[in-house]
């Protein structure tokens, strides 16, 4: 009695998985923004919801802002290719200097909304962003300094130049 092994059924199944792509690790983040960090008093919030692909190096954001009008980004900013809303990383948790390290230019991904704004962008490509500020964090650095709690969602206005709401960005 010959005994049949499922060779050709195996190879292709093999074949086939190795012609998938690997599953990207996606991290995700949050911030809650306010006026409290820099101390500016403003009533503005927002809430984000920030997406990492690891493998694509690609970031997603979702933010959601009350209390600020597209009307109100600093101008200076949304004409430049930082854009009026972007990532600071910061030396430590305590604070200290900062350095840009990935802008929201301004353009279609903003809307307004009836109480303020909404930014939404997706799939990101996390170096083409720093290099329009000559960032020098490298991706994996970023995501450290985001799993750290070292990054900071910032909001630049006319009347705040320095930043009107921001807020640490957390991980889960």
């Amino acid at each position: 009695m010959k005994v049949r092994t499922p060779i050709g059924g195996l190879v292709a199944l093999a074949a086939a998985a190795a012609a998938v792509p690997a599953q990207a690790k996606v991290l995700t983040f949050h911030a809650a923004l306010d006026g409290t960090h820099d101390a500016t008093g403003s009533a503005a919030t927002g809430k984000a919801r920030v997406r990492v692909d690891t493998t694509r190096q690609r970031v997603s954001v979702d933010l959601t802002v009350d209390g600020i009008t597209l009307e109100a980004l600093w101008d200076k900013l949304v004409a430049a290719p930082i854009g009026p809303i972007h990532f600071h990383k910061y030396a430590s948790l305590a604070g200290g200097d900062s350095v840009l390290v990935l802008p929201l230019p301004y353009g279609a991904a903003y809307r307004a909304t009836p109480h303020g704004l909404r930014v939404t962008m997706r799939d990101y490509d996390y170096r083409a962003g720093g290099r329009l500020v000559n960032s020098t964090l490298s991706f994996d650095d970023f995501v450290a300094a985001m799993r750290s709690g070292l990054v900071v969602l910032n909001v630049h206005t006319d009347s705040h130049n320095a930043g009107e709401i921001s807020g640490k960005v957390t991980e889960g």
